[in-house]
Formats: C-alpha cells, sequence, structure tokens
C-alpha cells in the first residue's frame, strides 16, 4: 500500500538530501587535497545528485574539470553554477581563467571582477586582474593589482609573494 508520499521529497523537506550532500562535498575536498582526483570527481557528481540546485557543488566539479585540463565540461559547469548564483566565486575566477587562456580579455577582466566582488580577499583574483591589466596594456594598474596581490599572499604567508615581486618589478620598469 503506497502512502503517496515520495521519499527523497520527505529526505529533501527535512534536510537529508543537503546533509548527505555535503558530507560528500567534503569527502570530494579531501579526496582533492590527497590529489585524488578520481574519487573527487566521484563525489563532487553524487552531491550534484543529491543536491543539483547548490551552485557550489558544480562550481567546484567546473575546478577538477579544469585541473585535469577538460576545459569544455569545466566551462559548462561553471555555466550551470553561474545560473544558479551569477556572483559565485570560483565558477566566475574559473571561466576568467579559461578565457585568459583564450586571450580574452576583457571577458577575463569581467569574471575575475565578479570573483573579486564575491571574495574581495582572494590573492589569485588580484593576480590574475593584475595580468589582464598588463595584458591589456594598462601596466600602472597593473602594478597596482601585482602589489595588492602580492601583499595578500604574504598575509597567508602563501610563497607566490616572491612570484609577484618580479611582476611588480616589470610592471614598473613598463610605467
Amino acid at each position: 500500500m503506497s502512502t503517496g508520499l515520495n521519499l527523497n521529497a520527505l529526505k529533501r523537506s527535512f534536510g537529508v538530501s543537503r546533509y548527505q550532500a555535503d558530507e560528500r562535498y567534503r569527502a570530494a575536498l579531501n579526496a582533492h587535497g590527497e590529489r585524488d582526483l578520481k574519487t573527487a570527481m566521484q563525489e563532487i557528481e553524487a552531491s550534484i545528485a543529491l543536491l543539483p540546485s547548490h551552485a557550489e557543488y558544480h562550481a567546484a566539479l567546473g575546478f577538477f574539470l579544469l585541473e585535469s585540463k577538460d576545459l569544455a565540461p569545466a566551462k559548462e559547469a561553471f555555466q550551470r553554477a553561474l545560473a544558479l548564483q551569477p556572483y559565485e566565486m570560483l565558477a566566475n575566477y574559473g571561466l576568467g581563467a579559461i578565457a585568459y587562456r583564450d586571450k580574452d580579455w576583457k571577458r577575463a577582466a569581467a569574471f575575475f571582477s565578479n570573483a573579486l566582488a564575491a571574495q574581495p580577499e582572494r590573492a589569485e583574483t588580484h593576480y590574475y586582474l593584475a595580468m589582464v591589466k598588463h595584458r591589456l596594456g594598462d601596466n600602472q594598474a597593473a602594478l597596482d593589482w601585482m602589489k595588492s596581490a602580492e601583499a595578500l599572499f604574504a598575509k597567508s604567508e602563501d610563497r607566490r609573494e616572491s612570484h609577484c615581486q618580479a611582476w611588480i618589478r616589470e610592471f614598473a620598469r613598463l610605467i
């Protein structure tokens, strides 16, 4: 005898799917941290299956695909994330990185600007904005962004600070 209740809908209403999806998401991040990309992909796809409306999961999938150099599916995953949440930081950052690789500087700048709006203290975004400004010929803005990136990397004791210093010298020379 059927009660007419959909078990999956009932679980979602009580948050069970969200909890399970978050557990799988954490497992994906842990696997990624251990450089097990295959497991990370399986876990993030399981998260998406459990809670397809969560933009962060799609963005993480895009990031994993980007790392494996599978650009077309990465772009699709990032776009799905942005359809759900237009200012999802990782999705904007990922699409910015893809546009940068394609030498589409203006599009890259737009995506990185959106990523910056979502998470202003992310050093990598400042770094990419510096590089985009340089590619667009605005070396003063590139210098300012690179100094900002350097300070943020230094604040987090990230070794990429020294890489920024080399670019700072180069941009200063070009001004």
